[in-house]
Order: C-alpha cells, then structure tokens, then sequence
C-alpha cells in the first residue's frame, strides 16, 4: 500500500448501550442488553486509546451526548489525548421519519451537552444508521456541524450542493458490527455463524485499503468500540481484534 496516496480515517462509533432499546426504554428492563453496551466505554475504549497512543494514531469518536454526560471523564480523556469528539445524536435516534422540530431539538441538546462538558461543540456528525431524513443536513448546519459522515455514497469527501456541509462517506464493509457483534435479540441471522472469523475480514478490509490507495480514495471505518475492543493476543499495542 501507498501509505502517501491512502487516505484510512479511524472512526469508532461510541454508542454504548444507546439505541433503539435506550429510544423506547426496554433496556432498562434489559440489564445484559445494557450491560452489552456498557462495556464499549467502560472497558474497551481506554484499550483503545492506549493502542492508538502506543502507535500514535488519532482517531474520531462518534459519540451520543448522553455517553457524554454518562462517561464525561472518558470523553474527555479522548479529546486531551488528541482524537475528536463528533456527534451521534442524543440517544442514538434515527433521524428519518421524526419531524423537524424533533431533529432541531436532538441536535441542539447534543450541542449543549457537548459545550458543557466537553467546552467544545462537535463538528463532525454520524446519523445513527445512516439514516438522514431529507431535512437533517440544513439542520445540521444551523446547529454549527460542519461535515458529516452519514452516507454510503461514495469513496471521496464531497462538498453538498444544497447546504455547505461535507460529507465523508463511509462503507458498510467496515462495519464491525456485521461481522463480528453477536445478537441474542433477535436471533440474527437465524440459523447461520453468528460471528465472522476474524482474519478473513481482515484480509477484506487490508485489500479494500490497498484498492483504494492505488486510486487515491478515502476509507472511513465505522467501529464500534463494544465489538472493536476485545482482547487478543498480540504485541504490547496490539492487543485488540483490530
């Protein structure tokens, strides 16, 4: 690979336990299913940072405002070791299908959660599923985000023409989560390997990487710390899946 002509942005989705179960309030019935969760910023995230110190690596943490308010002292360790904060909603809320006011008022939350706690507002934002309705990235906009990376569109940044943001696409092949999260609810995918083995992924990720490079396109990962950062064996800064 041509490291001059590669273009690899780290980016970890730091939902925790957030979601749909967290959106309609199952999970509090739900202790394993949070517990799941939980272990993204209670375990697996101080691994990671260390990994990326270790091989001085910066990294973008998407993050909703409520694992911000849940874990302030952990964000706030990613930024002063020199990653950035970005925005994932509140409580991971899908974006398409709410209504105006209900996008504004996610936005402005995160916004305020970041500023209080982290005295900085996000710039960078991820719909949590990809999933922007038609209205979010005007929307995006007058809540001071300055790009996004939300789509599936592409293997270049592009500016939009309809509102001034930028959009960092990203692949759904650099998706830990359906290669590597297990699922107990629900049973999915039914009756298959529920889990990928690793190396073989891998070697698809490295040779997408490689493919990319020799065209000079951008690749964006979309990892999830509670899947990303298990232990393995490995050298003193490798001791993730990754």
């Amino acid at each position: 690979m041509t490291a001059e002509k590669a273009q690899v942005i780290l980016a970890f989705d730091l939902d925790g336990p957030t979601g749909d179960a967290m959106v309609n309030g199952g999970i509090w019935e739900r202790p394993g299913y949070f517990a799941l969760g939980a272990y993204g910023p209670h375990r697996a995230v101080p691994r990671i940072l260390d990994i990326l110190r270790g091989h001085g690596v910066s990294a973008t943490f998407f993050t909703p405002a409520w694992v911000v308010r849940t874990w302030p002292d952990l964000c706030r360790r990613v930024l002063e070791e020199g990653h950035k904060m970005a925005g994932y909603g509140d409580i991971h809320e899908m974006f398409h299908g709410r209504t105006v006011e209900d996008q504004r008022g996610i936005l402005q939350r995160s916004q305020d959660t970041f500023q209080q706690i982290l005295g900085q507002r996000a710039l960078g934002f991820r719909a949590p599923s990809g999933d922007l309705a038609p209205e979010t990235p005007a929307l995006l906009v007058e809540t001071g985000y300055t790009y996004s990376s939300s789509m599936r569109s592409g293997d270049r940044p592009y500016l939009r023409t309809d509102v001034p943001l930028h959009e960092i696409p990203a692949k759904s092949l650099f998706d830990d989560d359906s290669a590597f999260a297990y699922h107990r609810y629900p049973n999915f995918p039914s009756g298959l390997d529920r889990v990928a083995p690793y190396s073989p992924v891998f070697e698809t990720w490295l040779g997408e990487i490689d493919a990319a490079a020799e065209e000079s396109l951008t690749v964006s990962t979309i990892w999830h710390p509670k899947v990303m950062g298990t232990p393995r064996s490995g050298g003193p800064h490798g001791r993730v899946h990754w």
